[in-house]
């Protein structure tokens, strides 16, 4: 029997909030017919609002405090299975076109091939004239402290490396492979800069709407108080950020639909079954609670879209039992048959989608956060989700932790924490047993010292920047038309 063809299209930082089928409305066509095809997983999570942590707990099915890896500047290491290994050994094609966001010499970590390039450095050494040559007025703007600095319609770096992602994969799905073929797609949008195709920036801009959390006070800690200093906010601002994300969520459907026609056309001709599956690593705030990017555990950024298609798989379900990204993995081995015989901390979700078993509605869902820059403390964060209640603490700020009502309160008002203080307290007891958080502060410190000494051997032995993507023409190096 044929092993199916499998296709993972990989976003980063798309809330599924700004959707067809989410609270912000987004012209989704594309994932709108996914969702009636297969199976979407309503309340899905990520292991940590930030890419490189998220992406690296994805690929082994591992919490962060299992990985190591917390920062953008980390990686895992190269004795470390992911689930793109067991698919190689079982004589699939392990394809990555694009973005994975991994840093240093071990560029695969499983893949036994790559096209097109990462957009972000791929080494532990920044190339600063280089990147601010090529990205031009935006070399700043790929920061949460900075996202908002350039803004509208028109051209980026952004669109034109996911254009040549797309194309590649097209192109490679143009072709024929001797293997079955695991692909996985990876784009950089609607991750800022806040730049829209001109017509799509206008068409929000026109529709959209200032969060209600903008101009009222909503529940928060010190720690995510402090991320809104040295920022000026200003509703014209806010709108034009929101306007351009949802534009970018917009473009990035219709390369969605290219993409799962060409991969149908190519399992068509190929004789093999096949599975679809779309999911970014985690959200961002657009502005929610007059907050930009990632790096919370708001709805809006630890949320993540997880729909799943294909041959066996249910279609027109919407699965409301809280699940993670870390299931990606364990997920795909079981459809495919293949062996993945691992401790993880994600589950199988594949019984789920073949309608032989009912999804967990009682398990807790972990994500898991580091606050803290460079030579700074560390703070350990972690959100709980299980049932309809999501709790979060931070080390420290513990007279501060959040508990929400997610089905009555899914803006996340009002803290129940005193309120409800026996099951906060059950919940805090599930976080405790998860890691130690003065231990997972001590390791990301020995970690950062680890990054250091990487980029001293590395301005030693040399720097191969050879696979970050470097062609971003200069049309989109300037301002954008439309701001």
């Amino acid at each position: 029997m044929k092993k199916p063809h499998i296709l993972i299209y990989l976003s980063d930082q798309h809330s599924p909030i700004f959707s067809g089928w989410g609270a912000v409305p987004v012209e989704t066509p594309n994932l709108d017919k996914l969702r009636e095809e297969g199976t979407n997983f309503t309340e899905s999570y990520t292991s940590c609002p930030l890419c490189v942590p998220a992406r690296m707990s994805m690929l082994s099915a591992k919490l962060p405090s299992k990985t190591g890896v917390y920062s953008n500047f980390d990686t895992l290491a190269d004795t470390t299975p992911t689930f793109l290994h067991p698919f190689a050994a079982a004589g699939y094609e392990t394809v990555l076109i694009g973005r994975m966001h991994f840093i240093g010499q071990d560029q695969r970590h499983g893949f036994t091939k790559r096209l097109v390039g990462d957009i972000t450095p791929v080494t532990w050494n920044r190339p600063g004239e280089a990147l601010a040559e090529e990205r031009g007025v935006f070399k700043d703007c790929f920061m949460d402290t900075c996202c908002t600095d350039v803004m509208g319609g028109g051209e980026s770096p952004v669109l034109h490396y996911d254009e040549a992602v797309v194309e590649a994969a097209f192109e490679y799905l143009s072709q024929e492979h001797e293997k079955p073929q695991l692909i996985v797609v990876g784009t950089y949008g609607p991750h800022y800069p806040y730049v829209a195709p001109k017509e799509l920036y206008l068409k929000y801009l026109d529709r959209v709407t200032v969060p209600e959390s903008f101009e009222t006070d909503m529940p928060m800690n010190r720690l995510l108080e402090e991320k809104k200093k040295d920022r000026s906010f200003d509703a014209v601002g806010a709108r034009q950020a929101i306007a351009a994300y949802c534009g970018m969520i917009e473009h990035m459907d219709g390369q969605i639909g290219r993409i799962r026609a060409a991969f149908s056309a190519y399992c068509k001709r190929s004789d093999h079954s096949s599975i679809f599956c779309y999911l970014s690593d985690h959200g961002d705030q657009v502005g929610e609670n007059r907050l930009y990017g990632k790096q919370t555990f708001f709805e809006k950024s630890a949320k993540i879209p997880f729909l799943f298609a294909g041959d066996g798989i249910g279609s027109a379900r919407n699965v409301s039992a809280p699940v993670s990204i870390m299931d990606l993995g364990p997920t795909m081995c079981e459809l495919a048959g293949v062996d993945f015989s691992v401790e993880t901390d994600g589950v199988s979700l594949a019984k789920v989608l073949n309608k032989v078993e009912e999804p967990d509605y009682e398990r807790a869902v972990i994500s898991q956060f580091m606050s803290g820059n460079f030579n700074e403390s560390r703070c350990y964060g972690i959100m709980v989700r299980k049932g309809h209640y999501k709790y979060i603490s931070y080390h420290g700020y513990e007279s501060e932790d959040m508990l929400f009502d997610l089905d009555k309160d899914s803006k996340e008002k009002t803290n129940l924490n005193h309120k409800y203080s026996e099951l906060s307290g059950k919940l805090k007891n599930i976080a405790l047993s998860i890691a130690d958080p003065r231990q997972e502060e001590k390791s990301s410190m020995e970690h950062w010292q680890m990054y250091k000494w990487m980029m001293a051997w590395e301005r030693e032995t040399g720097m191969n920047d050879g696979e970050r993507w470097s062609k971003n023409p200069a049309t989109a190096r300037d301002l954008p038309e439309v701001r």
